[in-house]
């Protein structure tokens, strides 16, 4: 969805004329940097160890890596099948590493409501994973379905930004309504939770009535 909108294709055009030419000049291929996104998600689990905040940068680090690795494939004439396929593949892993961070954080600052945090990450993980699955089976079927509002471009960018803000909300307002007992966090975790799921509702719909 955030693709098809006036601000995505303003993003990537800055991709294709900024990161990209760049990137280019370095004789780094599209791979590289489709793998070089993978290792920033292996670090964001430490990064959200140490920290929310931290670890949001990580998560829109390897997202931005994973927006320029399509633009450089564009730009050399090397979009392939083969790296399409290993792109999608790889950033399973990305939304994997992303909520283990999550998981981690709350493993090393214990909150009374690790167990409600713990089920919330499932339930979005699961959501995430069947909203690209739809996507990925229909087009393998011959159809694309990119509805609904949480595309993996709307789940980064709330998941970064969210965690940064949490974060941020803790160091500096300990005491203050959005951060106790990260109540922030756990509102943005029940919509992403619920916003994926009916995502994946809504592709599953589509694609079973056009099939």
């Amino acid at each position: 969805m955030l693709r098809e909108s006036r601000l995505g294709h303003r993003y990537l055009k800055w991709i294709e004329e900024r990161p990209v030419p760049f990137i280019e000049r370095l004789a780094l291929k599209p791979n590289h940097i489709t793998f070089f996104a993978l290792a920033v998600s292996l670090l964001t689990v430490p990064a959200y160890a140490y920290a929310l905040w931290s670890g949001g940068c990580g998560v829109l680090l390897s997202g931005l890596l994973d927006t320029i690795d399509g633009g450089l494939a564009r730009k050399v004439g090397r979009s392939t099948r083969s790296g399409a396929f290993l792109d999608s593949v790889l950033d399973r892993y990305g939304d994997f590493l992303a909520v283990l961070g999550i998981w981690v954080y709350f493993f090393f600052h214990p909150t009374l409501d690790r167990d409600l945090l713990t089920v919330l990450l499932f339930f979005f993980l699961s959501g995430s994973f069947l909203v690209s699955y739809a996507k990925a089976r229909g087009e393998g079927l011959g159809l694309s379905a990119s509805l609904g509002y949480f595309g993996r471009a709307e789940r980064v960018i709330a998941l970064g930004v969210g965690s940064i803000i949490s974060g941020l909300l803790e160091v500096f307002f300990p005491d203050a309504f959005w951060a106790r007992g990260h109540l922030f966090l756990t509102i943005l975790l029940i919509l992403l939770a619920l916003g994926t799921h009916w995502t994946a509702w809504q592709r599953i719909r589509y694609l079973f009535k056009n099939l």
